[in-house]
């Protein structure tokens, strides 16, 4: 269900973008990534101490995804707020989704 929700919100981003609604569609990438740590740990049936705090220590050291967490902080750094920036973003973002949570039957 938490993947899904990732994705639906990770849809509207392009749609929020072209109507120039940009914190809008921040709004929904962070919503977005939200979904997508807890995505994570239900895949791995690991319980988080948050999801908003000690990503580093949880990604790496608790889920042993080293790889996983320097890309974390890239998907929220934007150069340019009222641009495609933030479609690709959530490009990214969904290709993650897609290596790292098991979608359900």
């Amino acid at each position: 269900m938490v993947r899904n929700a990732c994705l639906y919100d990770l849809e509207h981003v392009p749609f929020y973008v072209g109507r120039t609604l940009y914190f809008q569609a921040f709004d929904r990438l962070y919503k977005a990534f939200q979904e997508f740590l807890q995505a994570l740990f239900i895949s791995r049936r690991t319980y988080p101490l948050a999801y908003n705090k000690w990503i580093r220590q949880q990604v790496v050291e608790w889920l042993k995804l080293p790889r996983l967490y320097p890309q974390l902080p890239l998907l929220l750094s934007v150069t340019k707020f009222e641009s495609d920036e933030l479609v690709a973003k959530a490009h990214d973002l969904q290709k993650l989704v897609d290596r790292y949570t098991v979608e359900e039957p």
